[in-house]
């Protein structure tokens, strides 16, 4: 290999793998939109959700996750354990039924059948009709679905 190759197809060869410490390559020094810790509760016809998951989807695209908790509450992760969400104007879908996590379909004995907990629209951001405004500071937020 001529030698003015060796070192374009070696940075290639790092970027592939990770290895390179650098923006575009896959390294560590990725640049995220800010983010601020958000916690809440969600409860469905006034009665607290006692599993699921909730997500926040950003205007411009991040999804921050969470599992709910036995007594409704939630904490979110977007890039990185519990960063929270990024600032800004979201959509929230929430996902909740009577399957335990690590029951998988045909293949789990005692697999029956889910039964959603919440209507169907919940399931999709663009159908819950439920949003949500994250801000520095932001104070518990409570997702109240009917």
């Amino acid at each position: 290999m001529k030698a003015k190759w060796r070192r374009p197809v070696a940075f290639a060869i790092a970027c592939s793998l990770g290895l390179a410490a650098g923006p575009g390559c896959g390294g560590t020094d990725v640049e995220h939109p800010e983010t601020t810790p958000v916690t809440g509760t969600v409860s469905y016809k006034g009665k607290p959700l006692d599993s699921g998951t909730i997500s926040f989807v950003s205007d411009g695209g991040h999804t921050a996750s969470g599992a709910i908790k036995s007594d409704g509450t939630f904490g979110l992760s977007t890039f990185g354990e519990g960063d929270g969400a990024v600032l800004g104007h979201h959509r929230v879908r929430v996902v909740a039924n009577n399957q335990p996590v690590d029951v998988m379909p045909g293949s789990s004995p005692g697999y029956k059948p889910t039964k959603d907990l919440v209507p169907k629209k919940y399931s999709d951001a663009a159908t819950s009709g439920v949003e949500a405004t994250v801000a520095k500071g932001q104070t518990p937020i409570e997702i109240n679905l009917k």
